[in-house]
């Protein structure tokens, strides 16, 4: 079941009730019969990488305040979501990038604000000095193998494990390194 933030009807204030219908549990109002879907949001990260480093935002609001994560954000209704990678990583960063390659499509149902889809792109820095802005209260290059020990939205499980030597992200980006001696793109 979609989990939802209301308890009554935003048409006719009728407390809602759970709905059995088509194998699909969700709130409906019994009233009026408006059934208020909580539909995943658009977003966007970046991954970006120089040589064994990943770059990572301190959050600066909730939630996972005072946490390590990827750049991310929602993205806007007049950008694509490469473009709302790149602007998300630039207003956090500081870090002017390009987004070369959709990695992974992450589902993230435990957001407390609503659930995402989170388009995970590979990204390349062309410009910018990392340091915290916007909503990130610092930015930083961590050595992949020296992460901090609290990661935000389960980027652990999503991303970095998948980074190891027999990770699946890890070999896409082996791919797109050639002859690299990390195999990253720098």
């Amino acid at each position: 079941m979609t989990t939802s933030k209301h308890q009554f009807c935003m048409r006719c204030g009728e407390a809602l009730t759970l709905l059995d219908a088509e194998s699909v549990r969700r709130l409906a109002c019994p009233g009026c019969g408006l059934e208020p879907y909580q539909n995943p949001v658009g977003a966007s990260a970046g991954l970006v990488l120089r040589g064994e480093e990943v770059l990572l935002v301190q959050r600066g609001i909730e939630p996972f305040k005072g946490a390590w994560a990827i750049p991310a954000g929602y993205q806007d209704a007049d950008e694509s979501p490469p473009q709302a990678a790149e602007r998300e990583i630039l207003e956090e960063t500081g870090v002017e990038v390009e987004a070369y390659m959709l990695l992974d499509l992450l589902w993230v149902p435990d957001d407390p604000r609503k659930p995402a889809n989170v388009a995970l792109f590979a990204c390349r820095a062309i410009g910018g000095e990392a340091s915290g802005a916007d909503d990130a209260m610092d930015a930083r290059w961590f050595p992949l193998d020296a992460l901090p020990e609290e990661l935000a939205f389960d980027n652990k499980a999503q991303v970095f494990d998948r980074l190891g030597p027999d990770g699946d992200l890890r070999a896409m980006l082996d791919l797109l390194g050639g002859n690299s001696s990390s195999g990253f793109v720098d």
